[in-house]
Formats: C-alpha cells, sequence, structure tokens
C-alpha cells in the first residue's frame, strides 16, 4: 500500500514550493504517494515585504494551515491479514476483488520488504543495497506489476471464443488423449502424460485420474478436466481451418487481458496479448502460455465479470477521502468498464443467490503454467464468492455455470 519517508535532497525545492519546510515526511510510495495531496493537508504561510535588516515592511498575503483529510481504503483488514500471511515465505501475489463493485478487499504482494532501509537516519539501512539487488525483487508488486503466462486459467478463455465462433457448442465431443498429433512438426503432450511418466517411474500403473488420459469429453467436461489437447485443438481450429486466427487473442482483450485496468491508486503493468503469427502461437496461446502475459490484478477482475454477470469492473483501493468537516471530497462508486455484448441481468438477480443450492466447482486445475497458477473456491458463507459462474447473456459464460462439482486436482 506503500509507505512514507524524509523529503530527499533531490524533493526539497518542489516540496518548498509547495509550502513544506522541509523536515516533513511524506508519501513516496503506492496509496501514501498519491494520496500525498489529502493527507497532507494545507500548509499555512505568510508572505511579508522585510528590508535588508529583515524589518518587516509590510504584508502581502497569508493564508491559515488546513488539518489533513482522512483517506478510507477498499481494504478489509482481515482478509489482508489472511492474504499477507498466505505468502510470507514465498514469491507471489493475493489480489481479493468485490465480485459486483471493483473494490479491492486484499492485495499482497511476496516477498514483502522493510521501507525504513530507505531511510537516510536508520542505522541499519546497510541492508539496503542487498533489498535493492534481491534477485527476488520483493521491490515489486507482483499483485499489479508481476506480468505472467496465465497457463489453465486461459481455457475459460478459449472455450469462450470457441462458443462464440459458433464453431463450437457446449457439448461439442473430443477424445482427449495423451498426445496432440496436429502440429506438422512436433508433438504435444497432456499434462497427464508427464503424471504417467512420473508413475512408471515409482514402478506404479497409469491408472488414477491423474495419470490416464481422459477420453472423450464434452467441451464443458474438457474445461472441468484441463484437457490440454481440446484446447490445443481449438486454438488450432480457429488459426489454421476457419480464417479466425485472432479470435482468442480478441475474446483475451475483451475480458481485459493484456490492458492496464485502470486502478490508479498503485503502479500497474499492462501484461501482453499479441495476436498469433504461426499454429504453435495459436495453440501456445490457447493453453496460456507462450507470449501470454498477465498480471494477478488483471485475473482477478476477469473472473469477477465471469461471476457478475459480465460486467469489468474498474478495481478500485480508495474507499472514500473524508476532511475533518462537511461532505467526503471522494467516495467510492462502482465503474463499468465494458459490458460483454449481450449479457443482461434477469429482474432482481445478483450473482451471489446462485451459490446456494448450486453446485459450484470447488477448485479449477491451473497445471500449465509453473509461473502463475490460480485457485479459487466458493463457499455459502462467502461475503463475495468468486465461483458463482452465471451470465444470462454470453453464450460461452452462461455454459460455464452447468459444469459440475470436480475434484481438486494437483497442480503440475
Amino acid at each position: 500500500m506503500g509507505y512514507t519517508l524524509a523529503i530527499s535532497p533531490e524533493q526539497l525545492n518542489e516540496y518548498r514550493r509547495k509550502g513544506y519546510s522541509g523536515s516533513e515526511r511524506i508519501g513516496q510510495a503506492g496509496i501514501e504517494q498519491w494520496a500525498e495531496d489529502y493527507l497532507a493537508g494545507k500548509h499555512g504561510g505568510i508572505l511579508r515585504v522585510v528590508s535588508p535588516t529583515g524589518q518587516i515592511l509590510s504584508t502581502l498575503g497569508q493564508s491559515a494551515p488546513e488539518p489533513a483529510d482522512s483517506v478510507y481504503l477498499t481494504i478489509d483488514s482481515n482478509m489482508q491479514k489472511y492474504a499477507q500471511d498466505a505468502i510470507a515465505y514465498f514469491r507471489g501475489a493475493v489480489v481479493v476483488m468485490e465480485v459486483d463493485t471493483g473494490r479491492i478487499l486484499a492485495m499482497a504482494s511476496g516477498p514483502n520488504f522493510d521501507p525504513n532501509y530507505f531511510e537516510a537516519e536508520n542505522p541499519n539501512n546497510s541492508g539496503l543495497e542487498n533489498l535493492i539487488n534481491d534477485s527476488r525483487t520483493p521491490l515489486l508488486n507482483r499483485a499489479s506489476q508481476g506480468q505472467y503466462p496465465l497457463g489453465s486459467v486461459f481455457k475459460i478463455i478459449t472455450m469462450a471464443a470457441g462458443l462464440e465462433s459458433g464453431l463450437y457448442l457446449k457439448d461439442s465431443p473430443y477424445d482427449c488423449q495423451y498426445e496432440f498429433t496436429e502440429l506438422p512438426d512436433r508433438i504435444l503432450y497432456d499434462w497427464t502424460y508427464e503424471y504417467c511418466q512420473q508413475a512408471i517411474a515409482r514402478g506404479e500403473a497409469c491408472n488414477t485420474v491423474t495419470t490416464r488420459p481422459w477420453g472423450l469429453l464434452t467441451l464443458q467436461e474438457g474445461l472441468m478436466r484441463s484437457c490440454n489437447p481440446y484446447f490445443w485443438h481449438i486454438g488450432n481450429d480457429l488459426y489454421s481451418n476457419w480464417d479466425r486466427p485472432n479470435d482468442i487473442a480478441n475474446m483475451a482483450r475483451g475480458f481485459g487481458l493484456g490492458s492496464p485496468t485502470g486502478i490508479e491508486q498503485i503502479p500497474e503493468a499492462s501484461g501482453q496479448i499479441l495476436d498469433p503469427q504461426s499454429q504453435v502461437d495459436a495453440v501456445n496461446q490457447a493453453i496460456g502460455q507462450g507470449d501470454v502475459q498477465v498480471t494477478p490484478l488483471q485475473v482477478a477482475r476477469f473472473i469477477a465479470a465471469i461471476a457478475n454477470g459480465g460486467t469489468l469492473y474498474r478495481p478500485q483501493l480508495v474507499e472514500k477521502i473524508q476532511p475533518v468537516d462537511g461532505d467526503p471530497v471522494l467516495v467510492f462508486k462502482p465503474e463499468a468498464q465494458g459490458v460483454f455484448a449481450g449479457a443482461r441481468r434477469k429482474p432482481g438477480y445478483h450473482p451471489r443467490s446462485d451459490v446456494h443450492g448450486h453446485r459450484s466447482p470447488t477448485a479449477l486445475r491451473a497445471g500449465t503454467s509453473a509461473a502463475c497458477s490460480f485457485r479459487w473456491r466458493a463457499k455459502p458463507a462467502q461475503r463475495n464468492p468468486a465461483t458463482v459462474c452465471r451470465t444470462p447473456g454470453l453464450q460461452a459464460l452462461r455454459t460455464m455455470k452447468k459444469i459440475p462439482a470436480c475434484p481438486i486436482l494437483p497442480l503440475s
């Protein structure tokens, strides 16, 4: 969320022109920096004309100081603590977003660091050089600036593109085996093949749900089972056979991947979604690999859009800014950045209403990317379930709500 430090020598002239004396601490990163003008209040001052001897000749103007405003965040303190504790010893990120508003309820990045290292008068700041050169890059906010291949969660995008093309239906069959042989120069293998080879090396048979191929699957089941060959097939089919090479990339961009979310209060990276230039590019993209780059914040927003019925909300961190007296100068308001074509909510519909009595997936496998894996859970008691896959309008997302409960599968 940021930190404060003393005004540096390089900043001194700039802040003196703003009325600072130079002895204050100012926001140097994150929300502390973004909200500096609110949190600092207004510096009072008097402009006088004085003689060479220091005698006051006249007063040209003066202004009274004003107290600082209070900045209230959307962060839930308990959820934030749990998020930070969960990745305390790992490189990773956590983003929790309210699906129907865009409020950020928790955001954490690991590993963490001590901002006191940047304090010039800190006797223990000898560790600053190690912090800056740390190969784990703790200064990077992985939640909004980390860029990763999404892996199997991207299959939601590919499924949506296939359905929207009209070439695939929710029950379109595919024989999911170990090998994918549609490329002319290589054979690709499903993730179950790797698990099978590991089982063989241990002297075991390939007869479990994670070591044998799935066989004949519908598209819905292909997503549930995370069948790589099915989604490789969709990517290659759209690219090679139907002159629709950019359908998946366009669908990803429609979900907000590969572009800034507009969160504003903290720096963020754009990610990258490119149009495929070859069959290999197309099949890699179809399972979130290759040149696909997304941020965890983008992924939270796109999953929220599935949960809420097809609306992409701008993520926000500030609930309100309240002066000492008077009305707030800023109040949180949900900002819809886009609505999927055809997405319409039924009267009285609320995304949370689908949790009760509905068998939602307890977890989806995200096993094709070692760098970035995501799981999500839904429970009836959750305040904002992130896996209620109901979208009354968009055909691709309508289909997802019908996927039956599936087991938690190990990540590859």
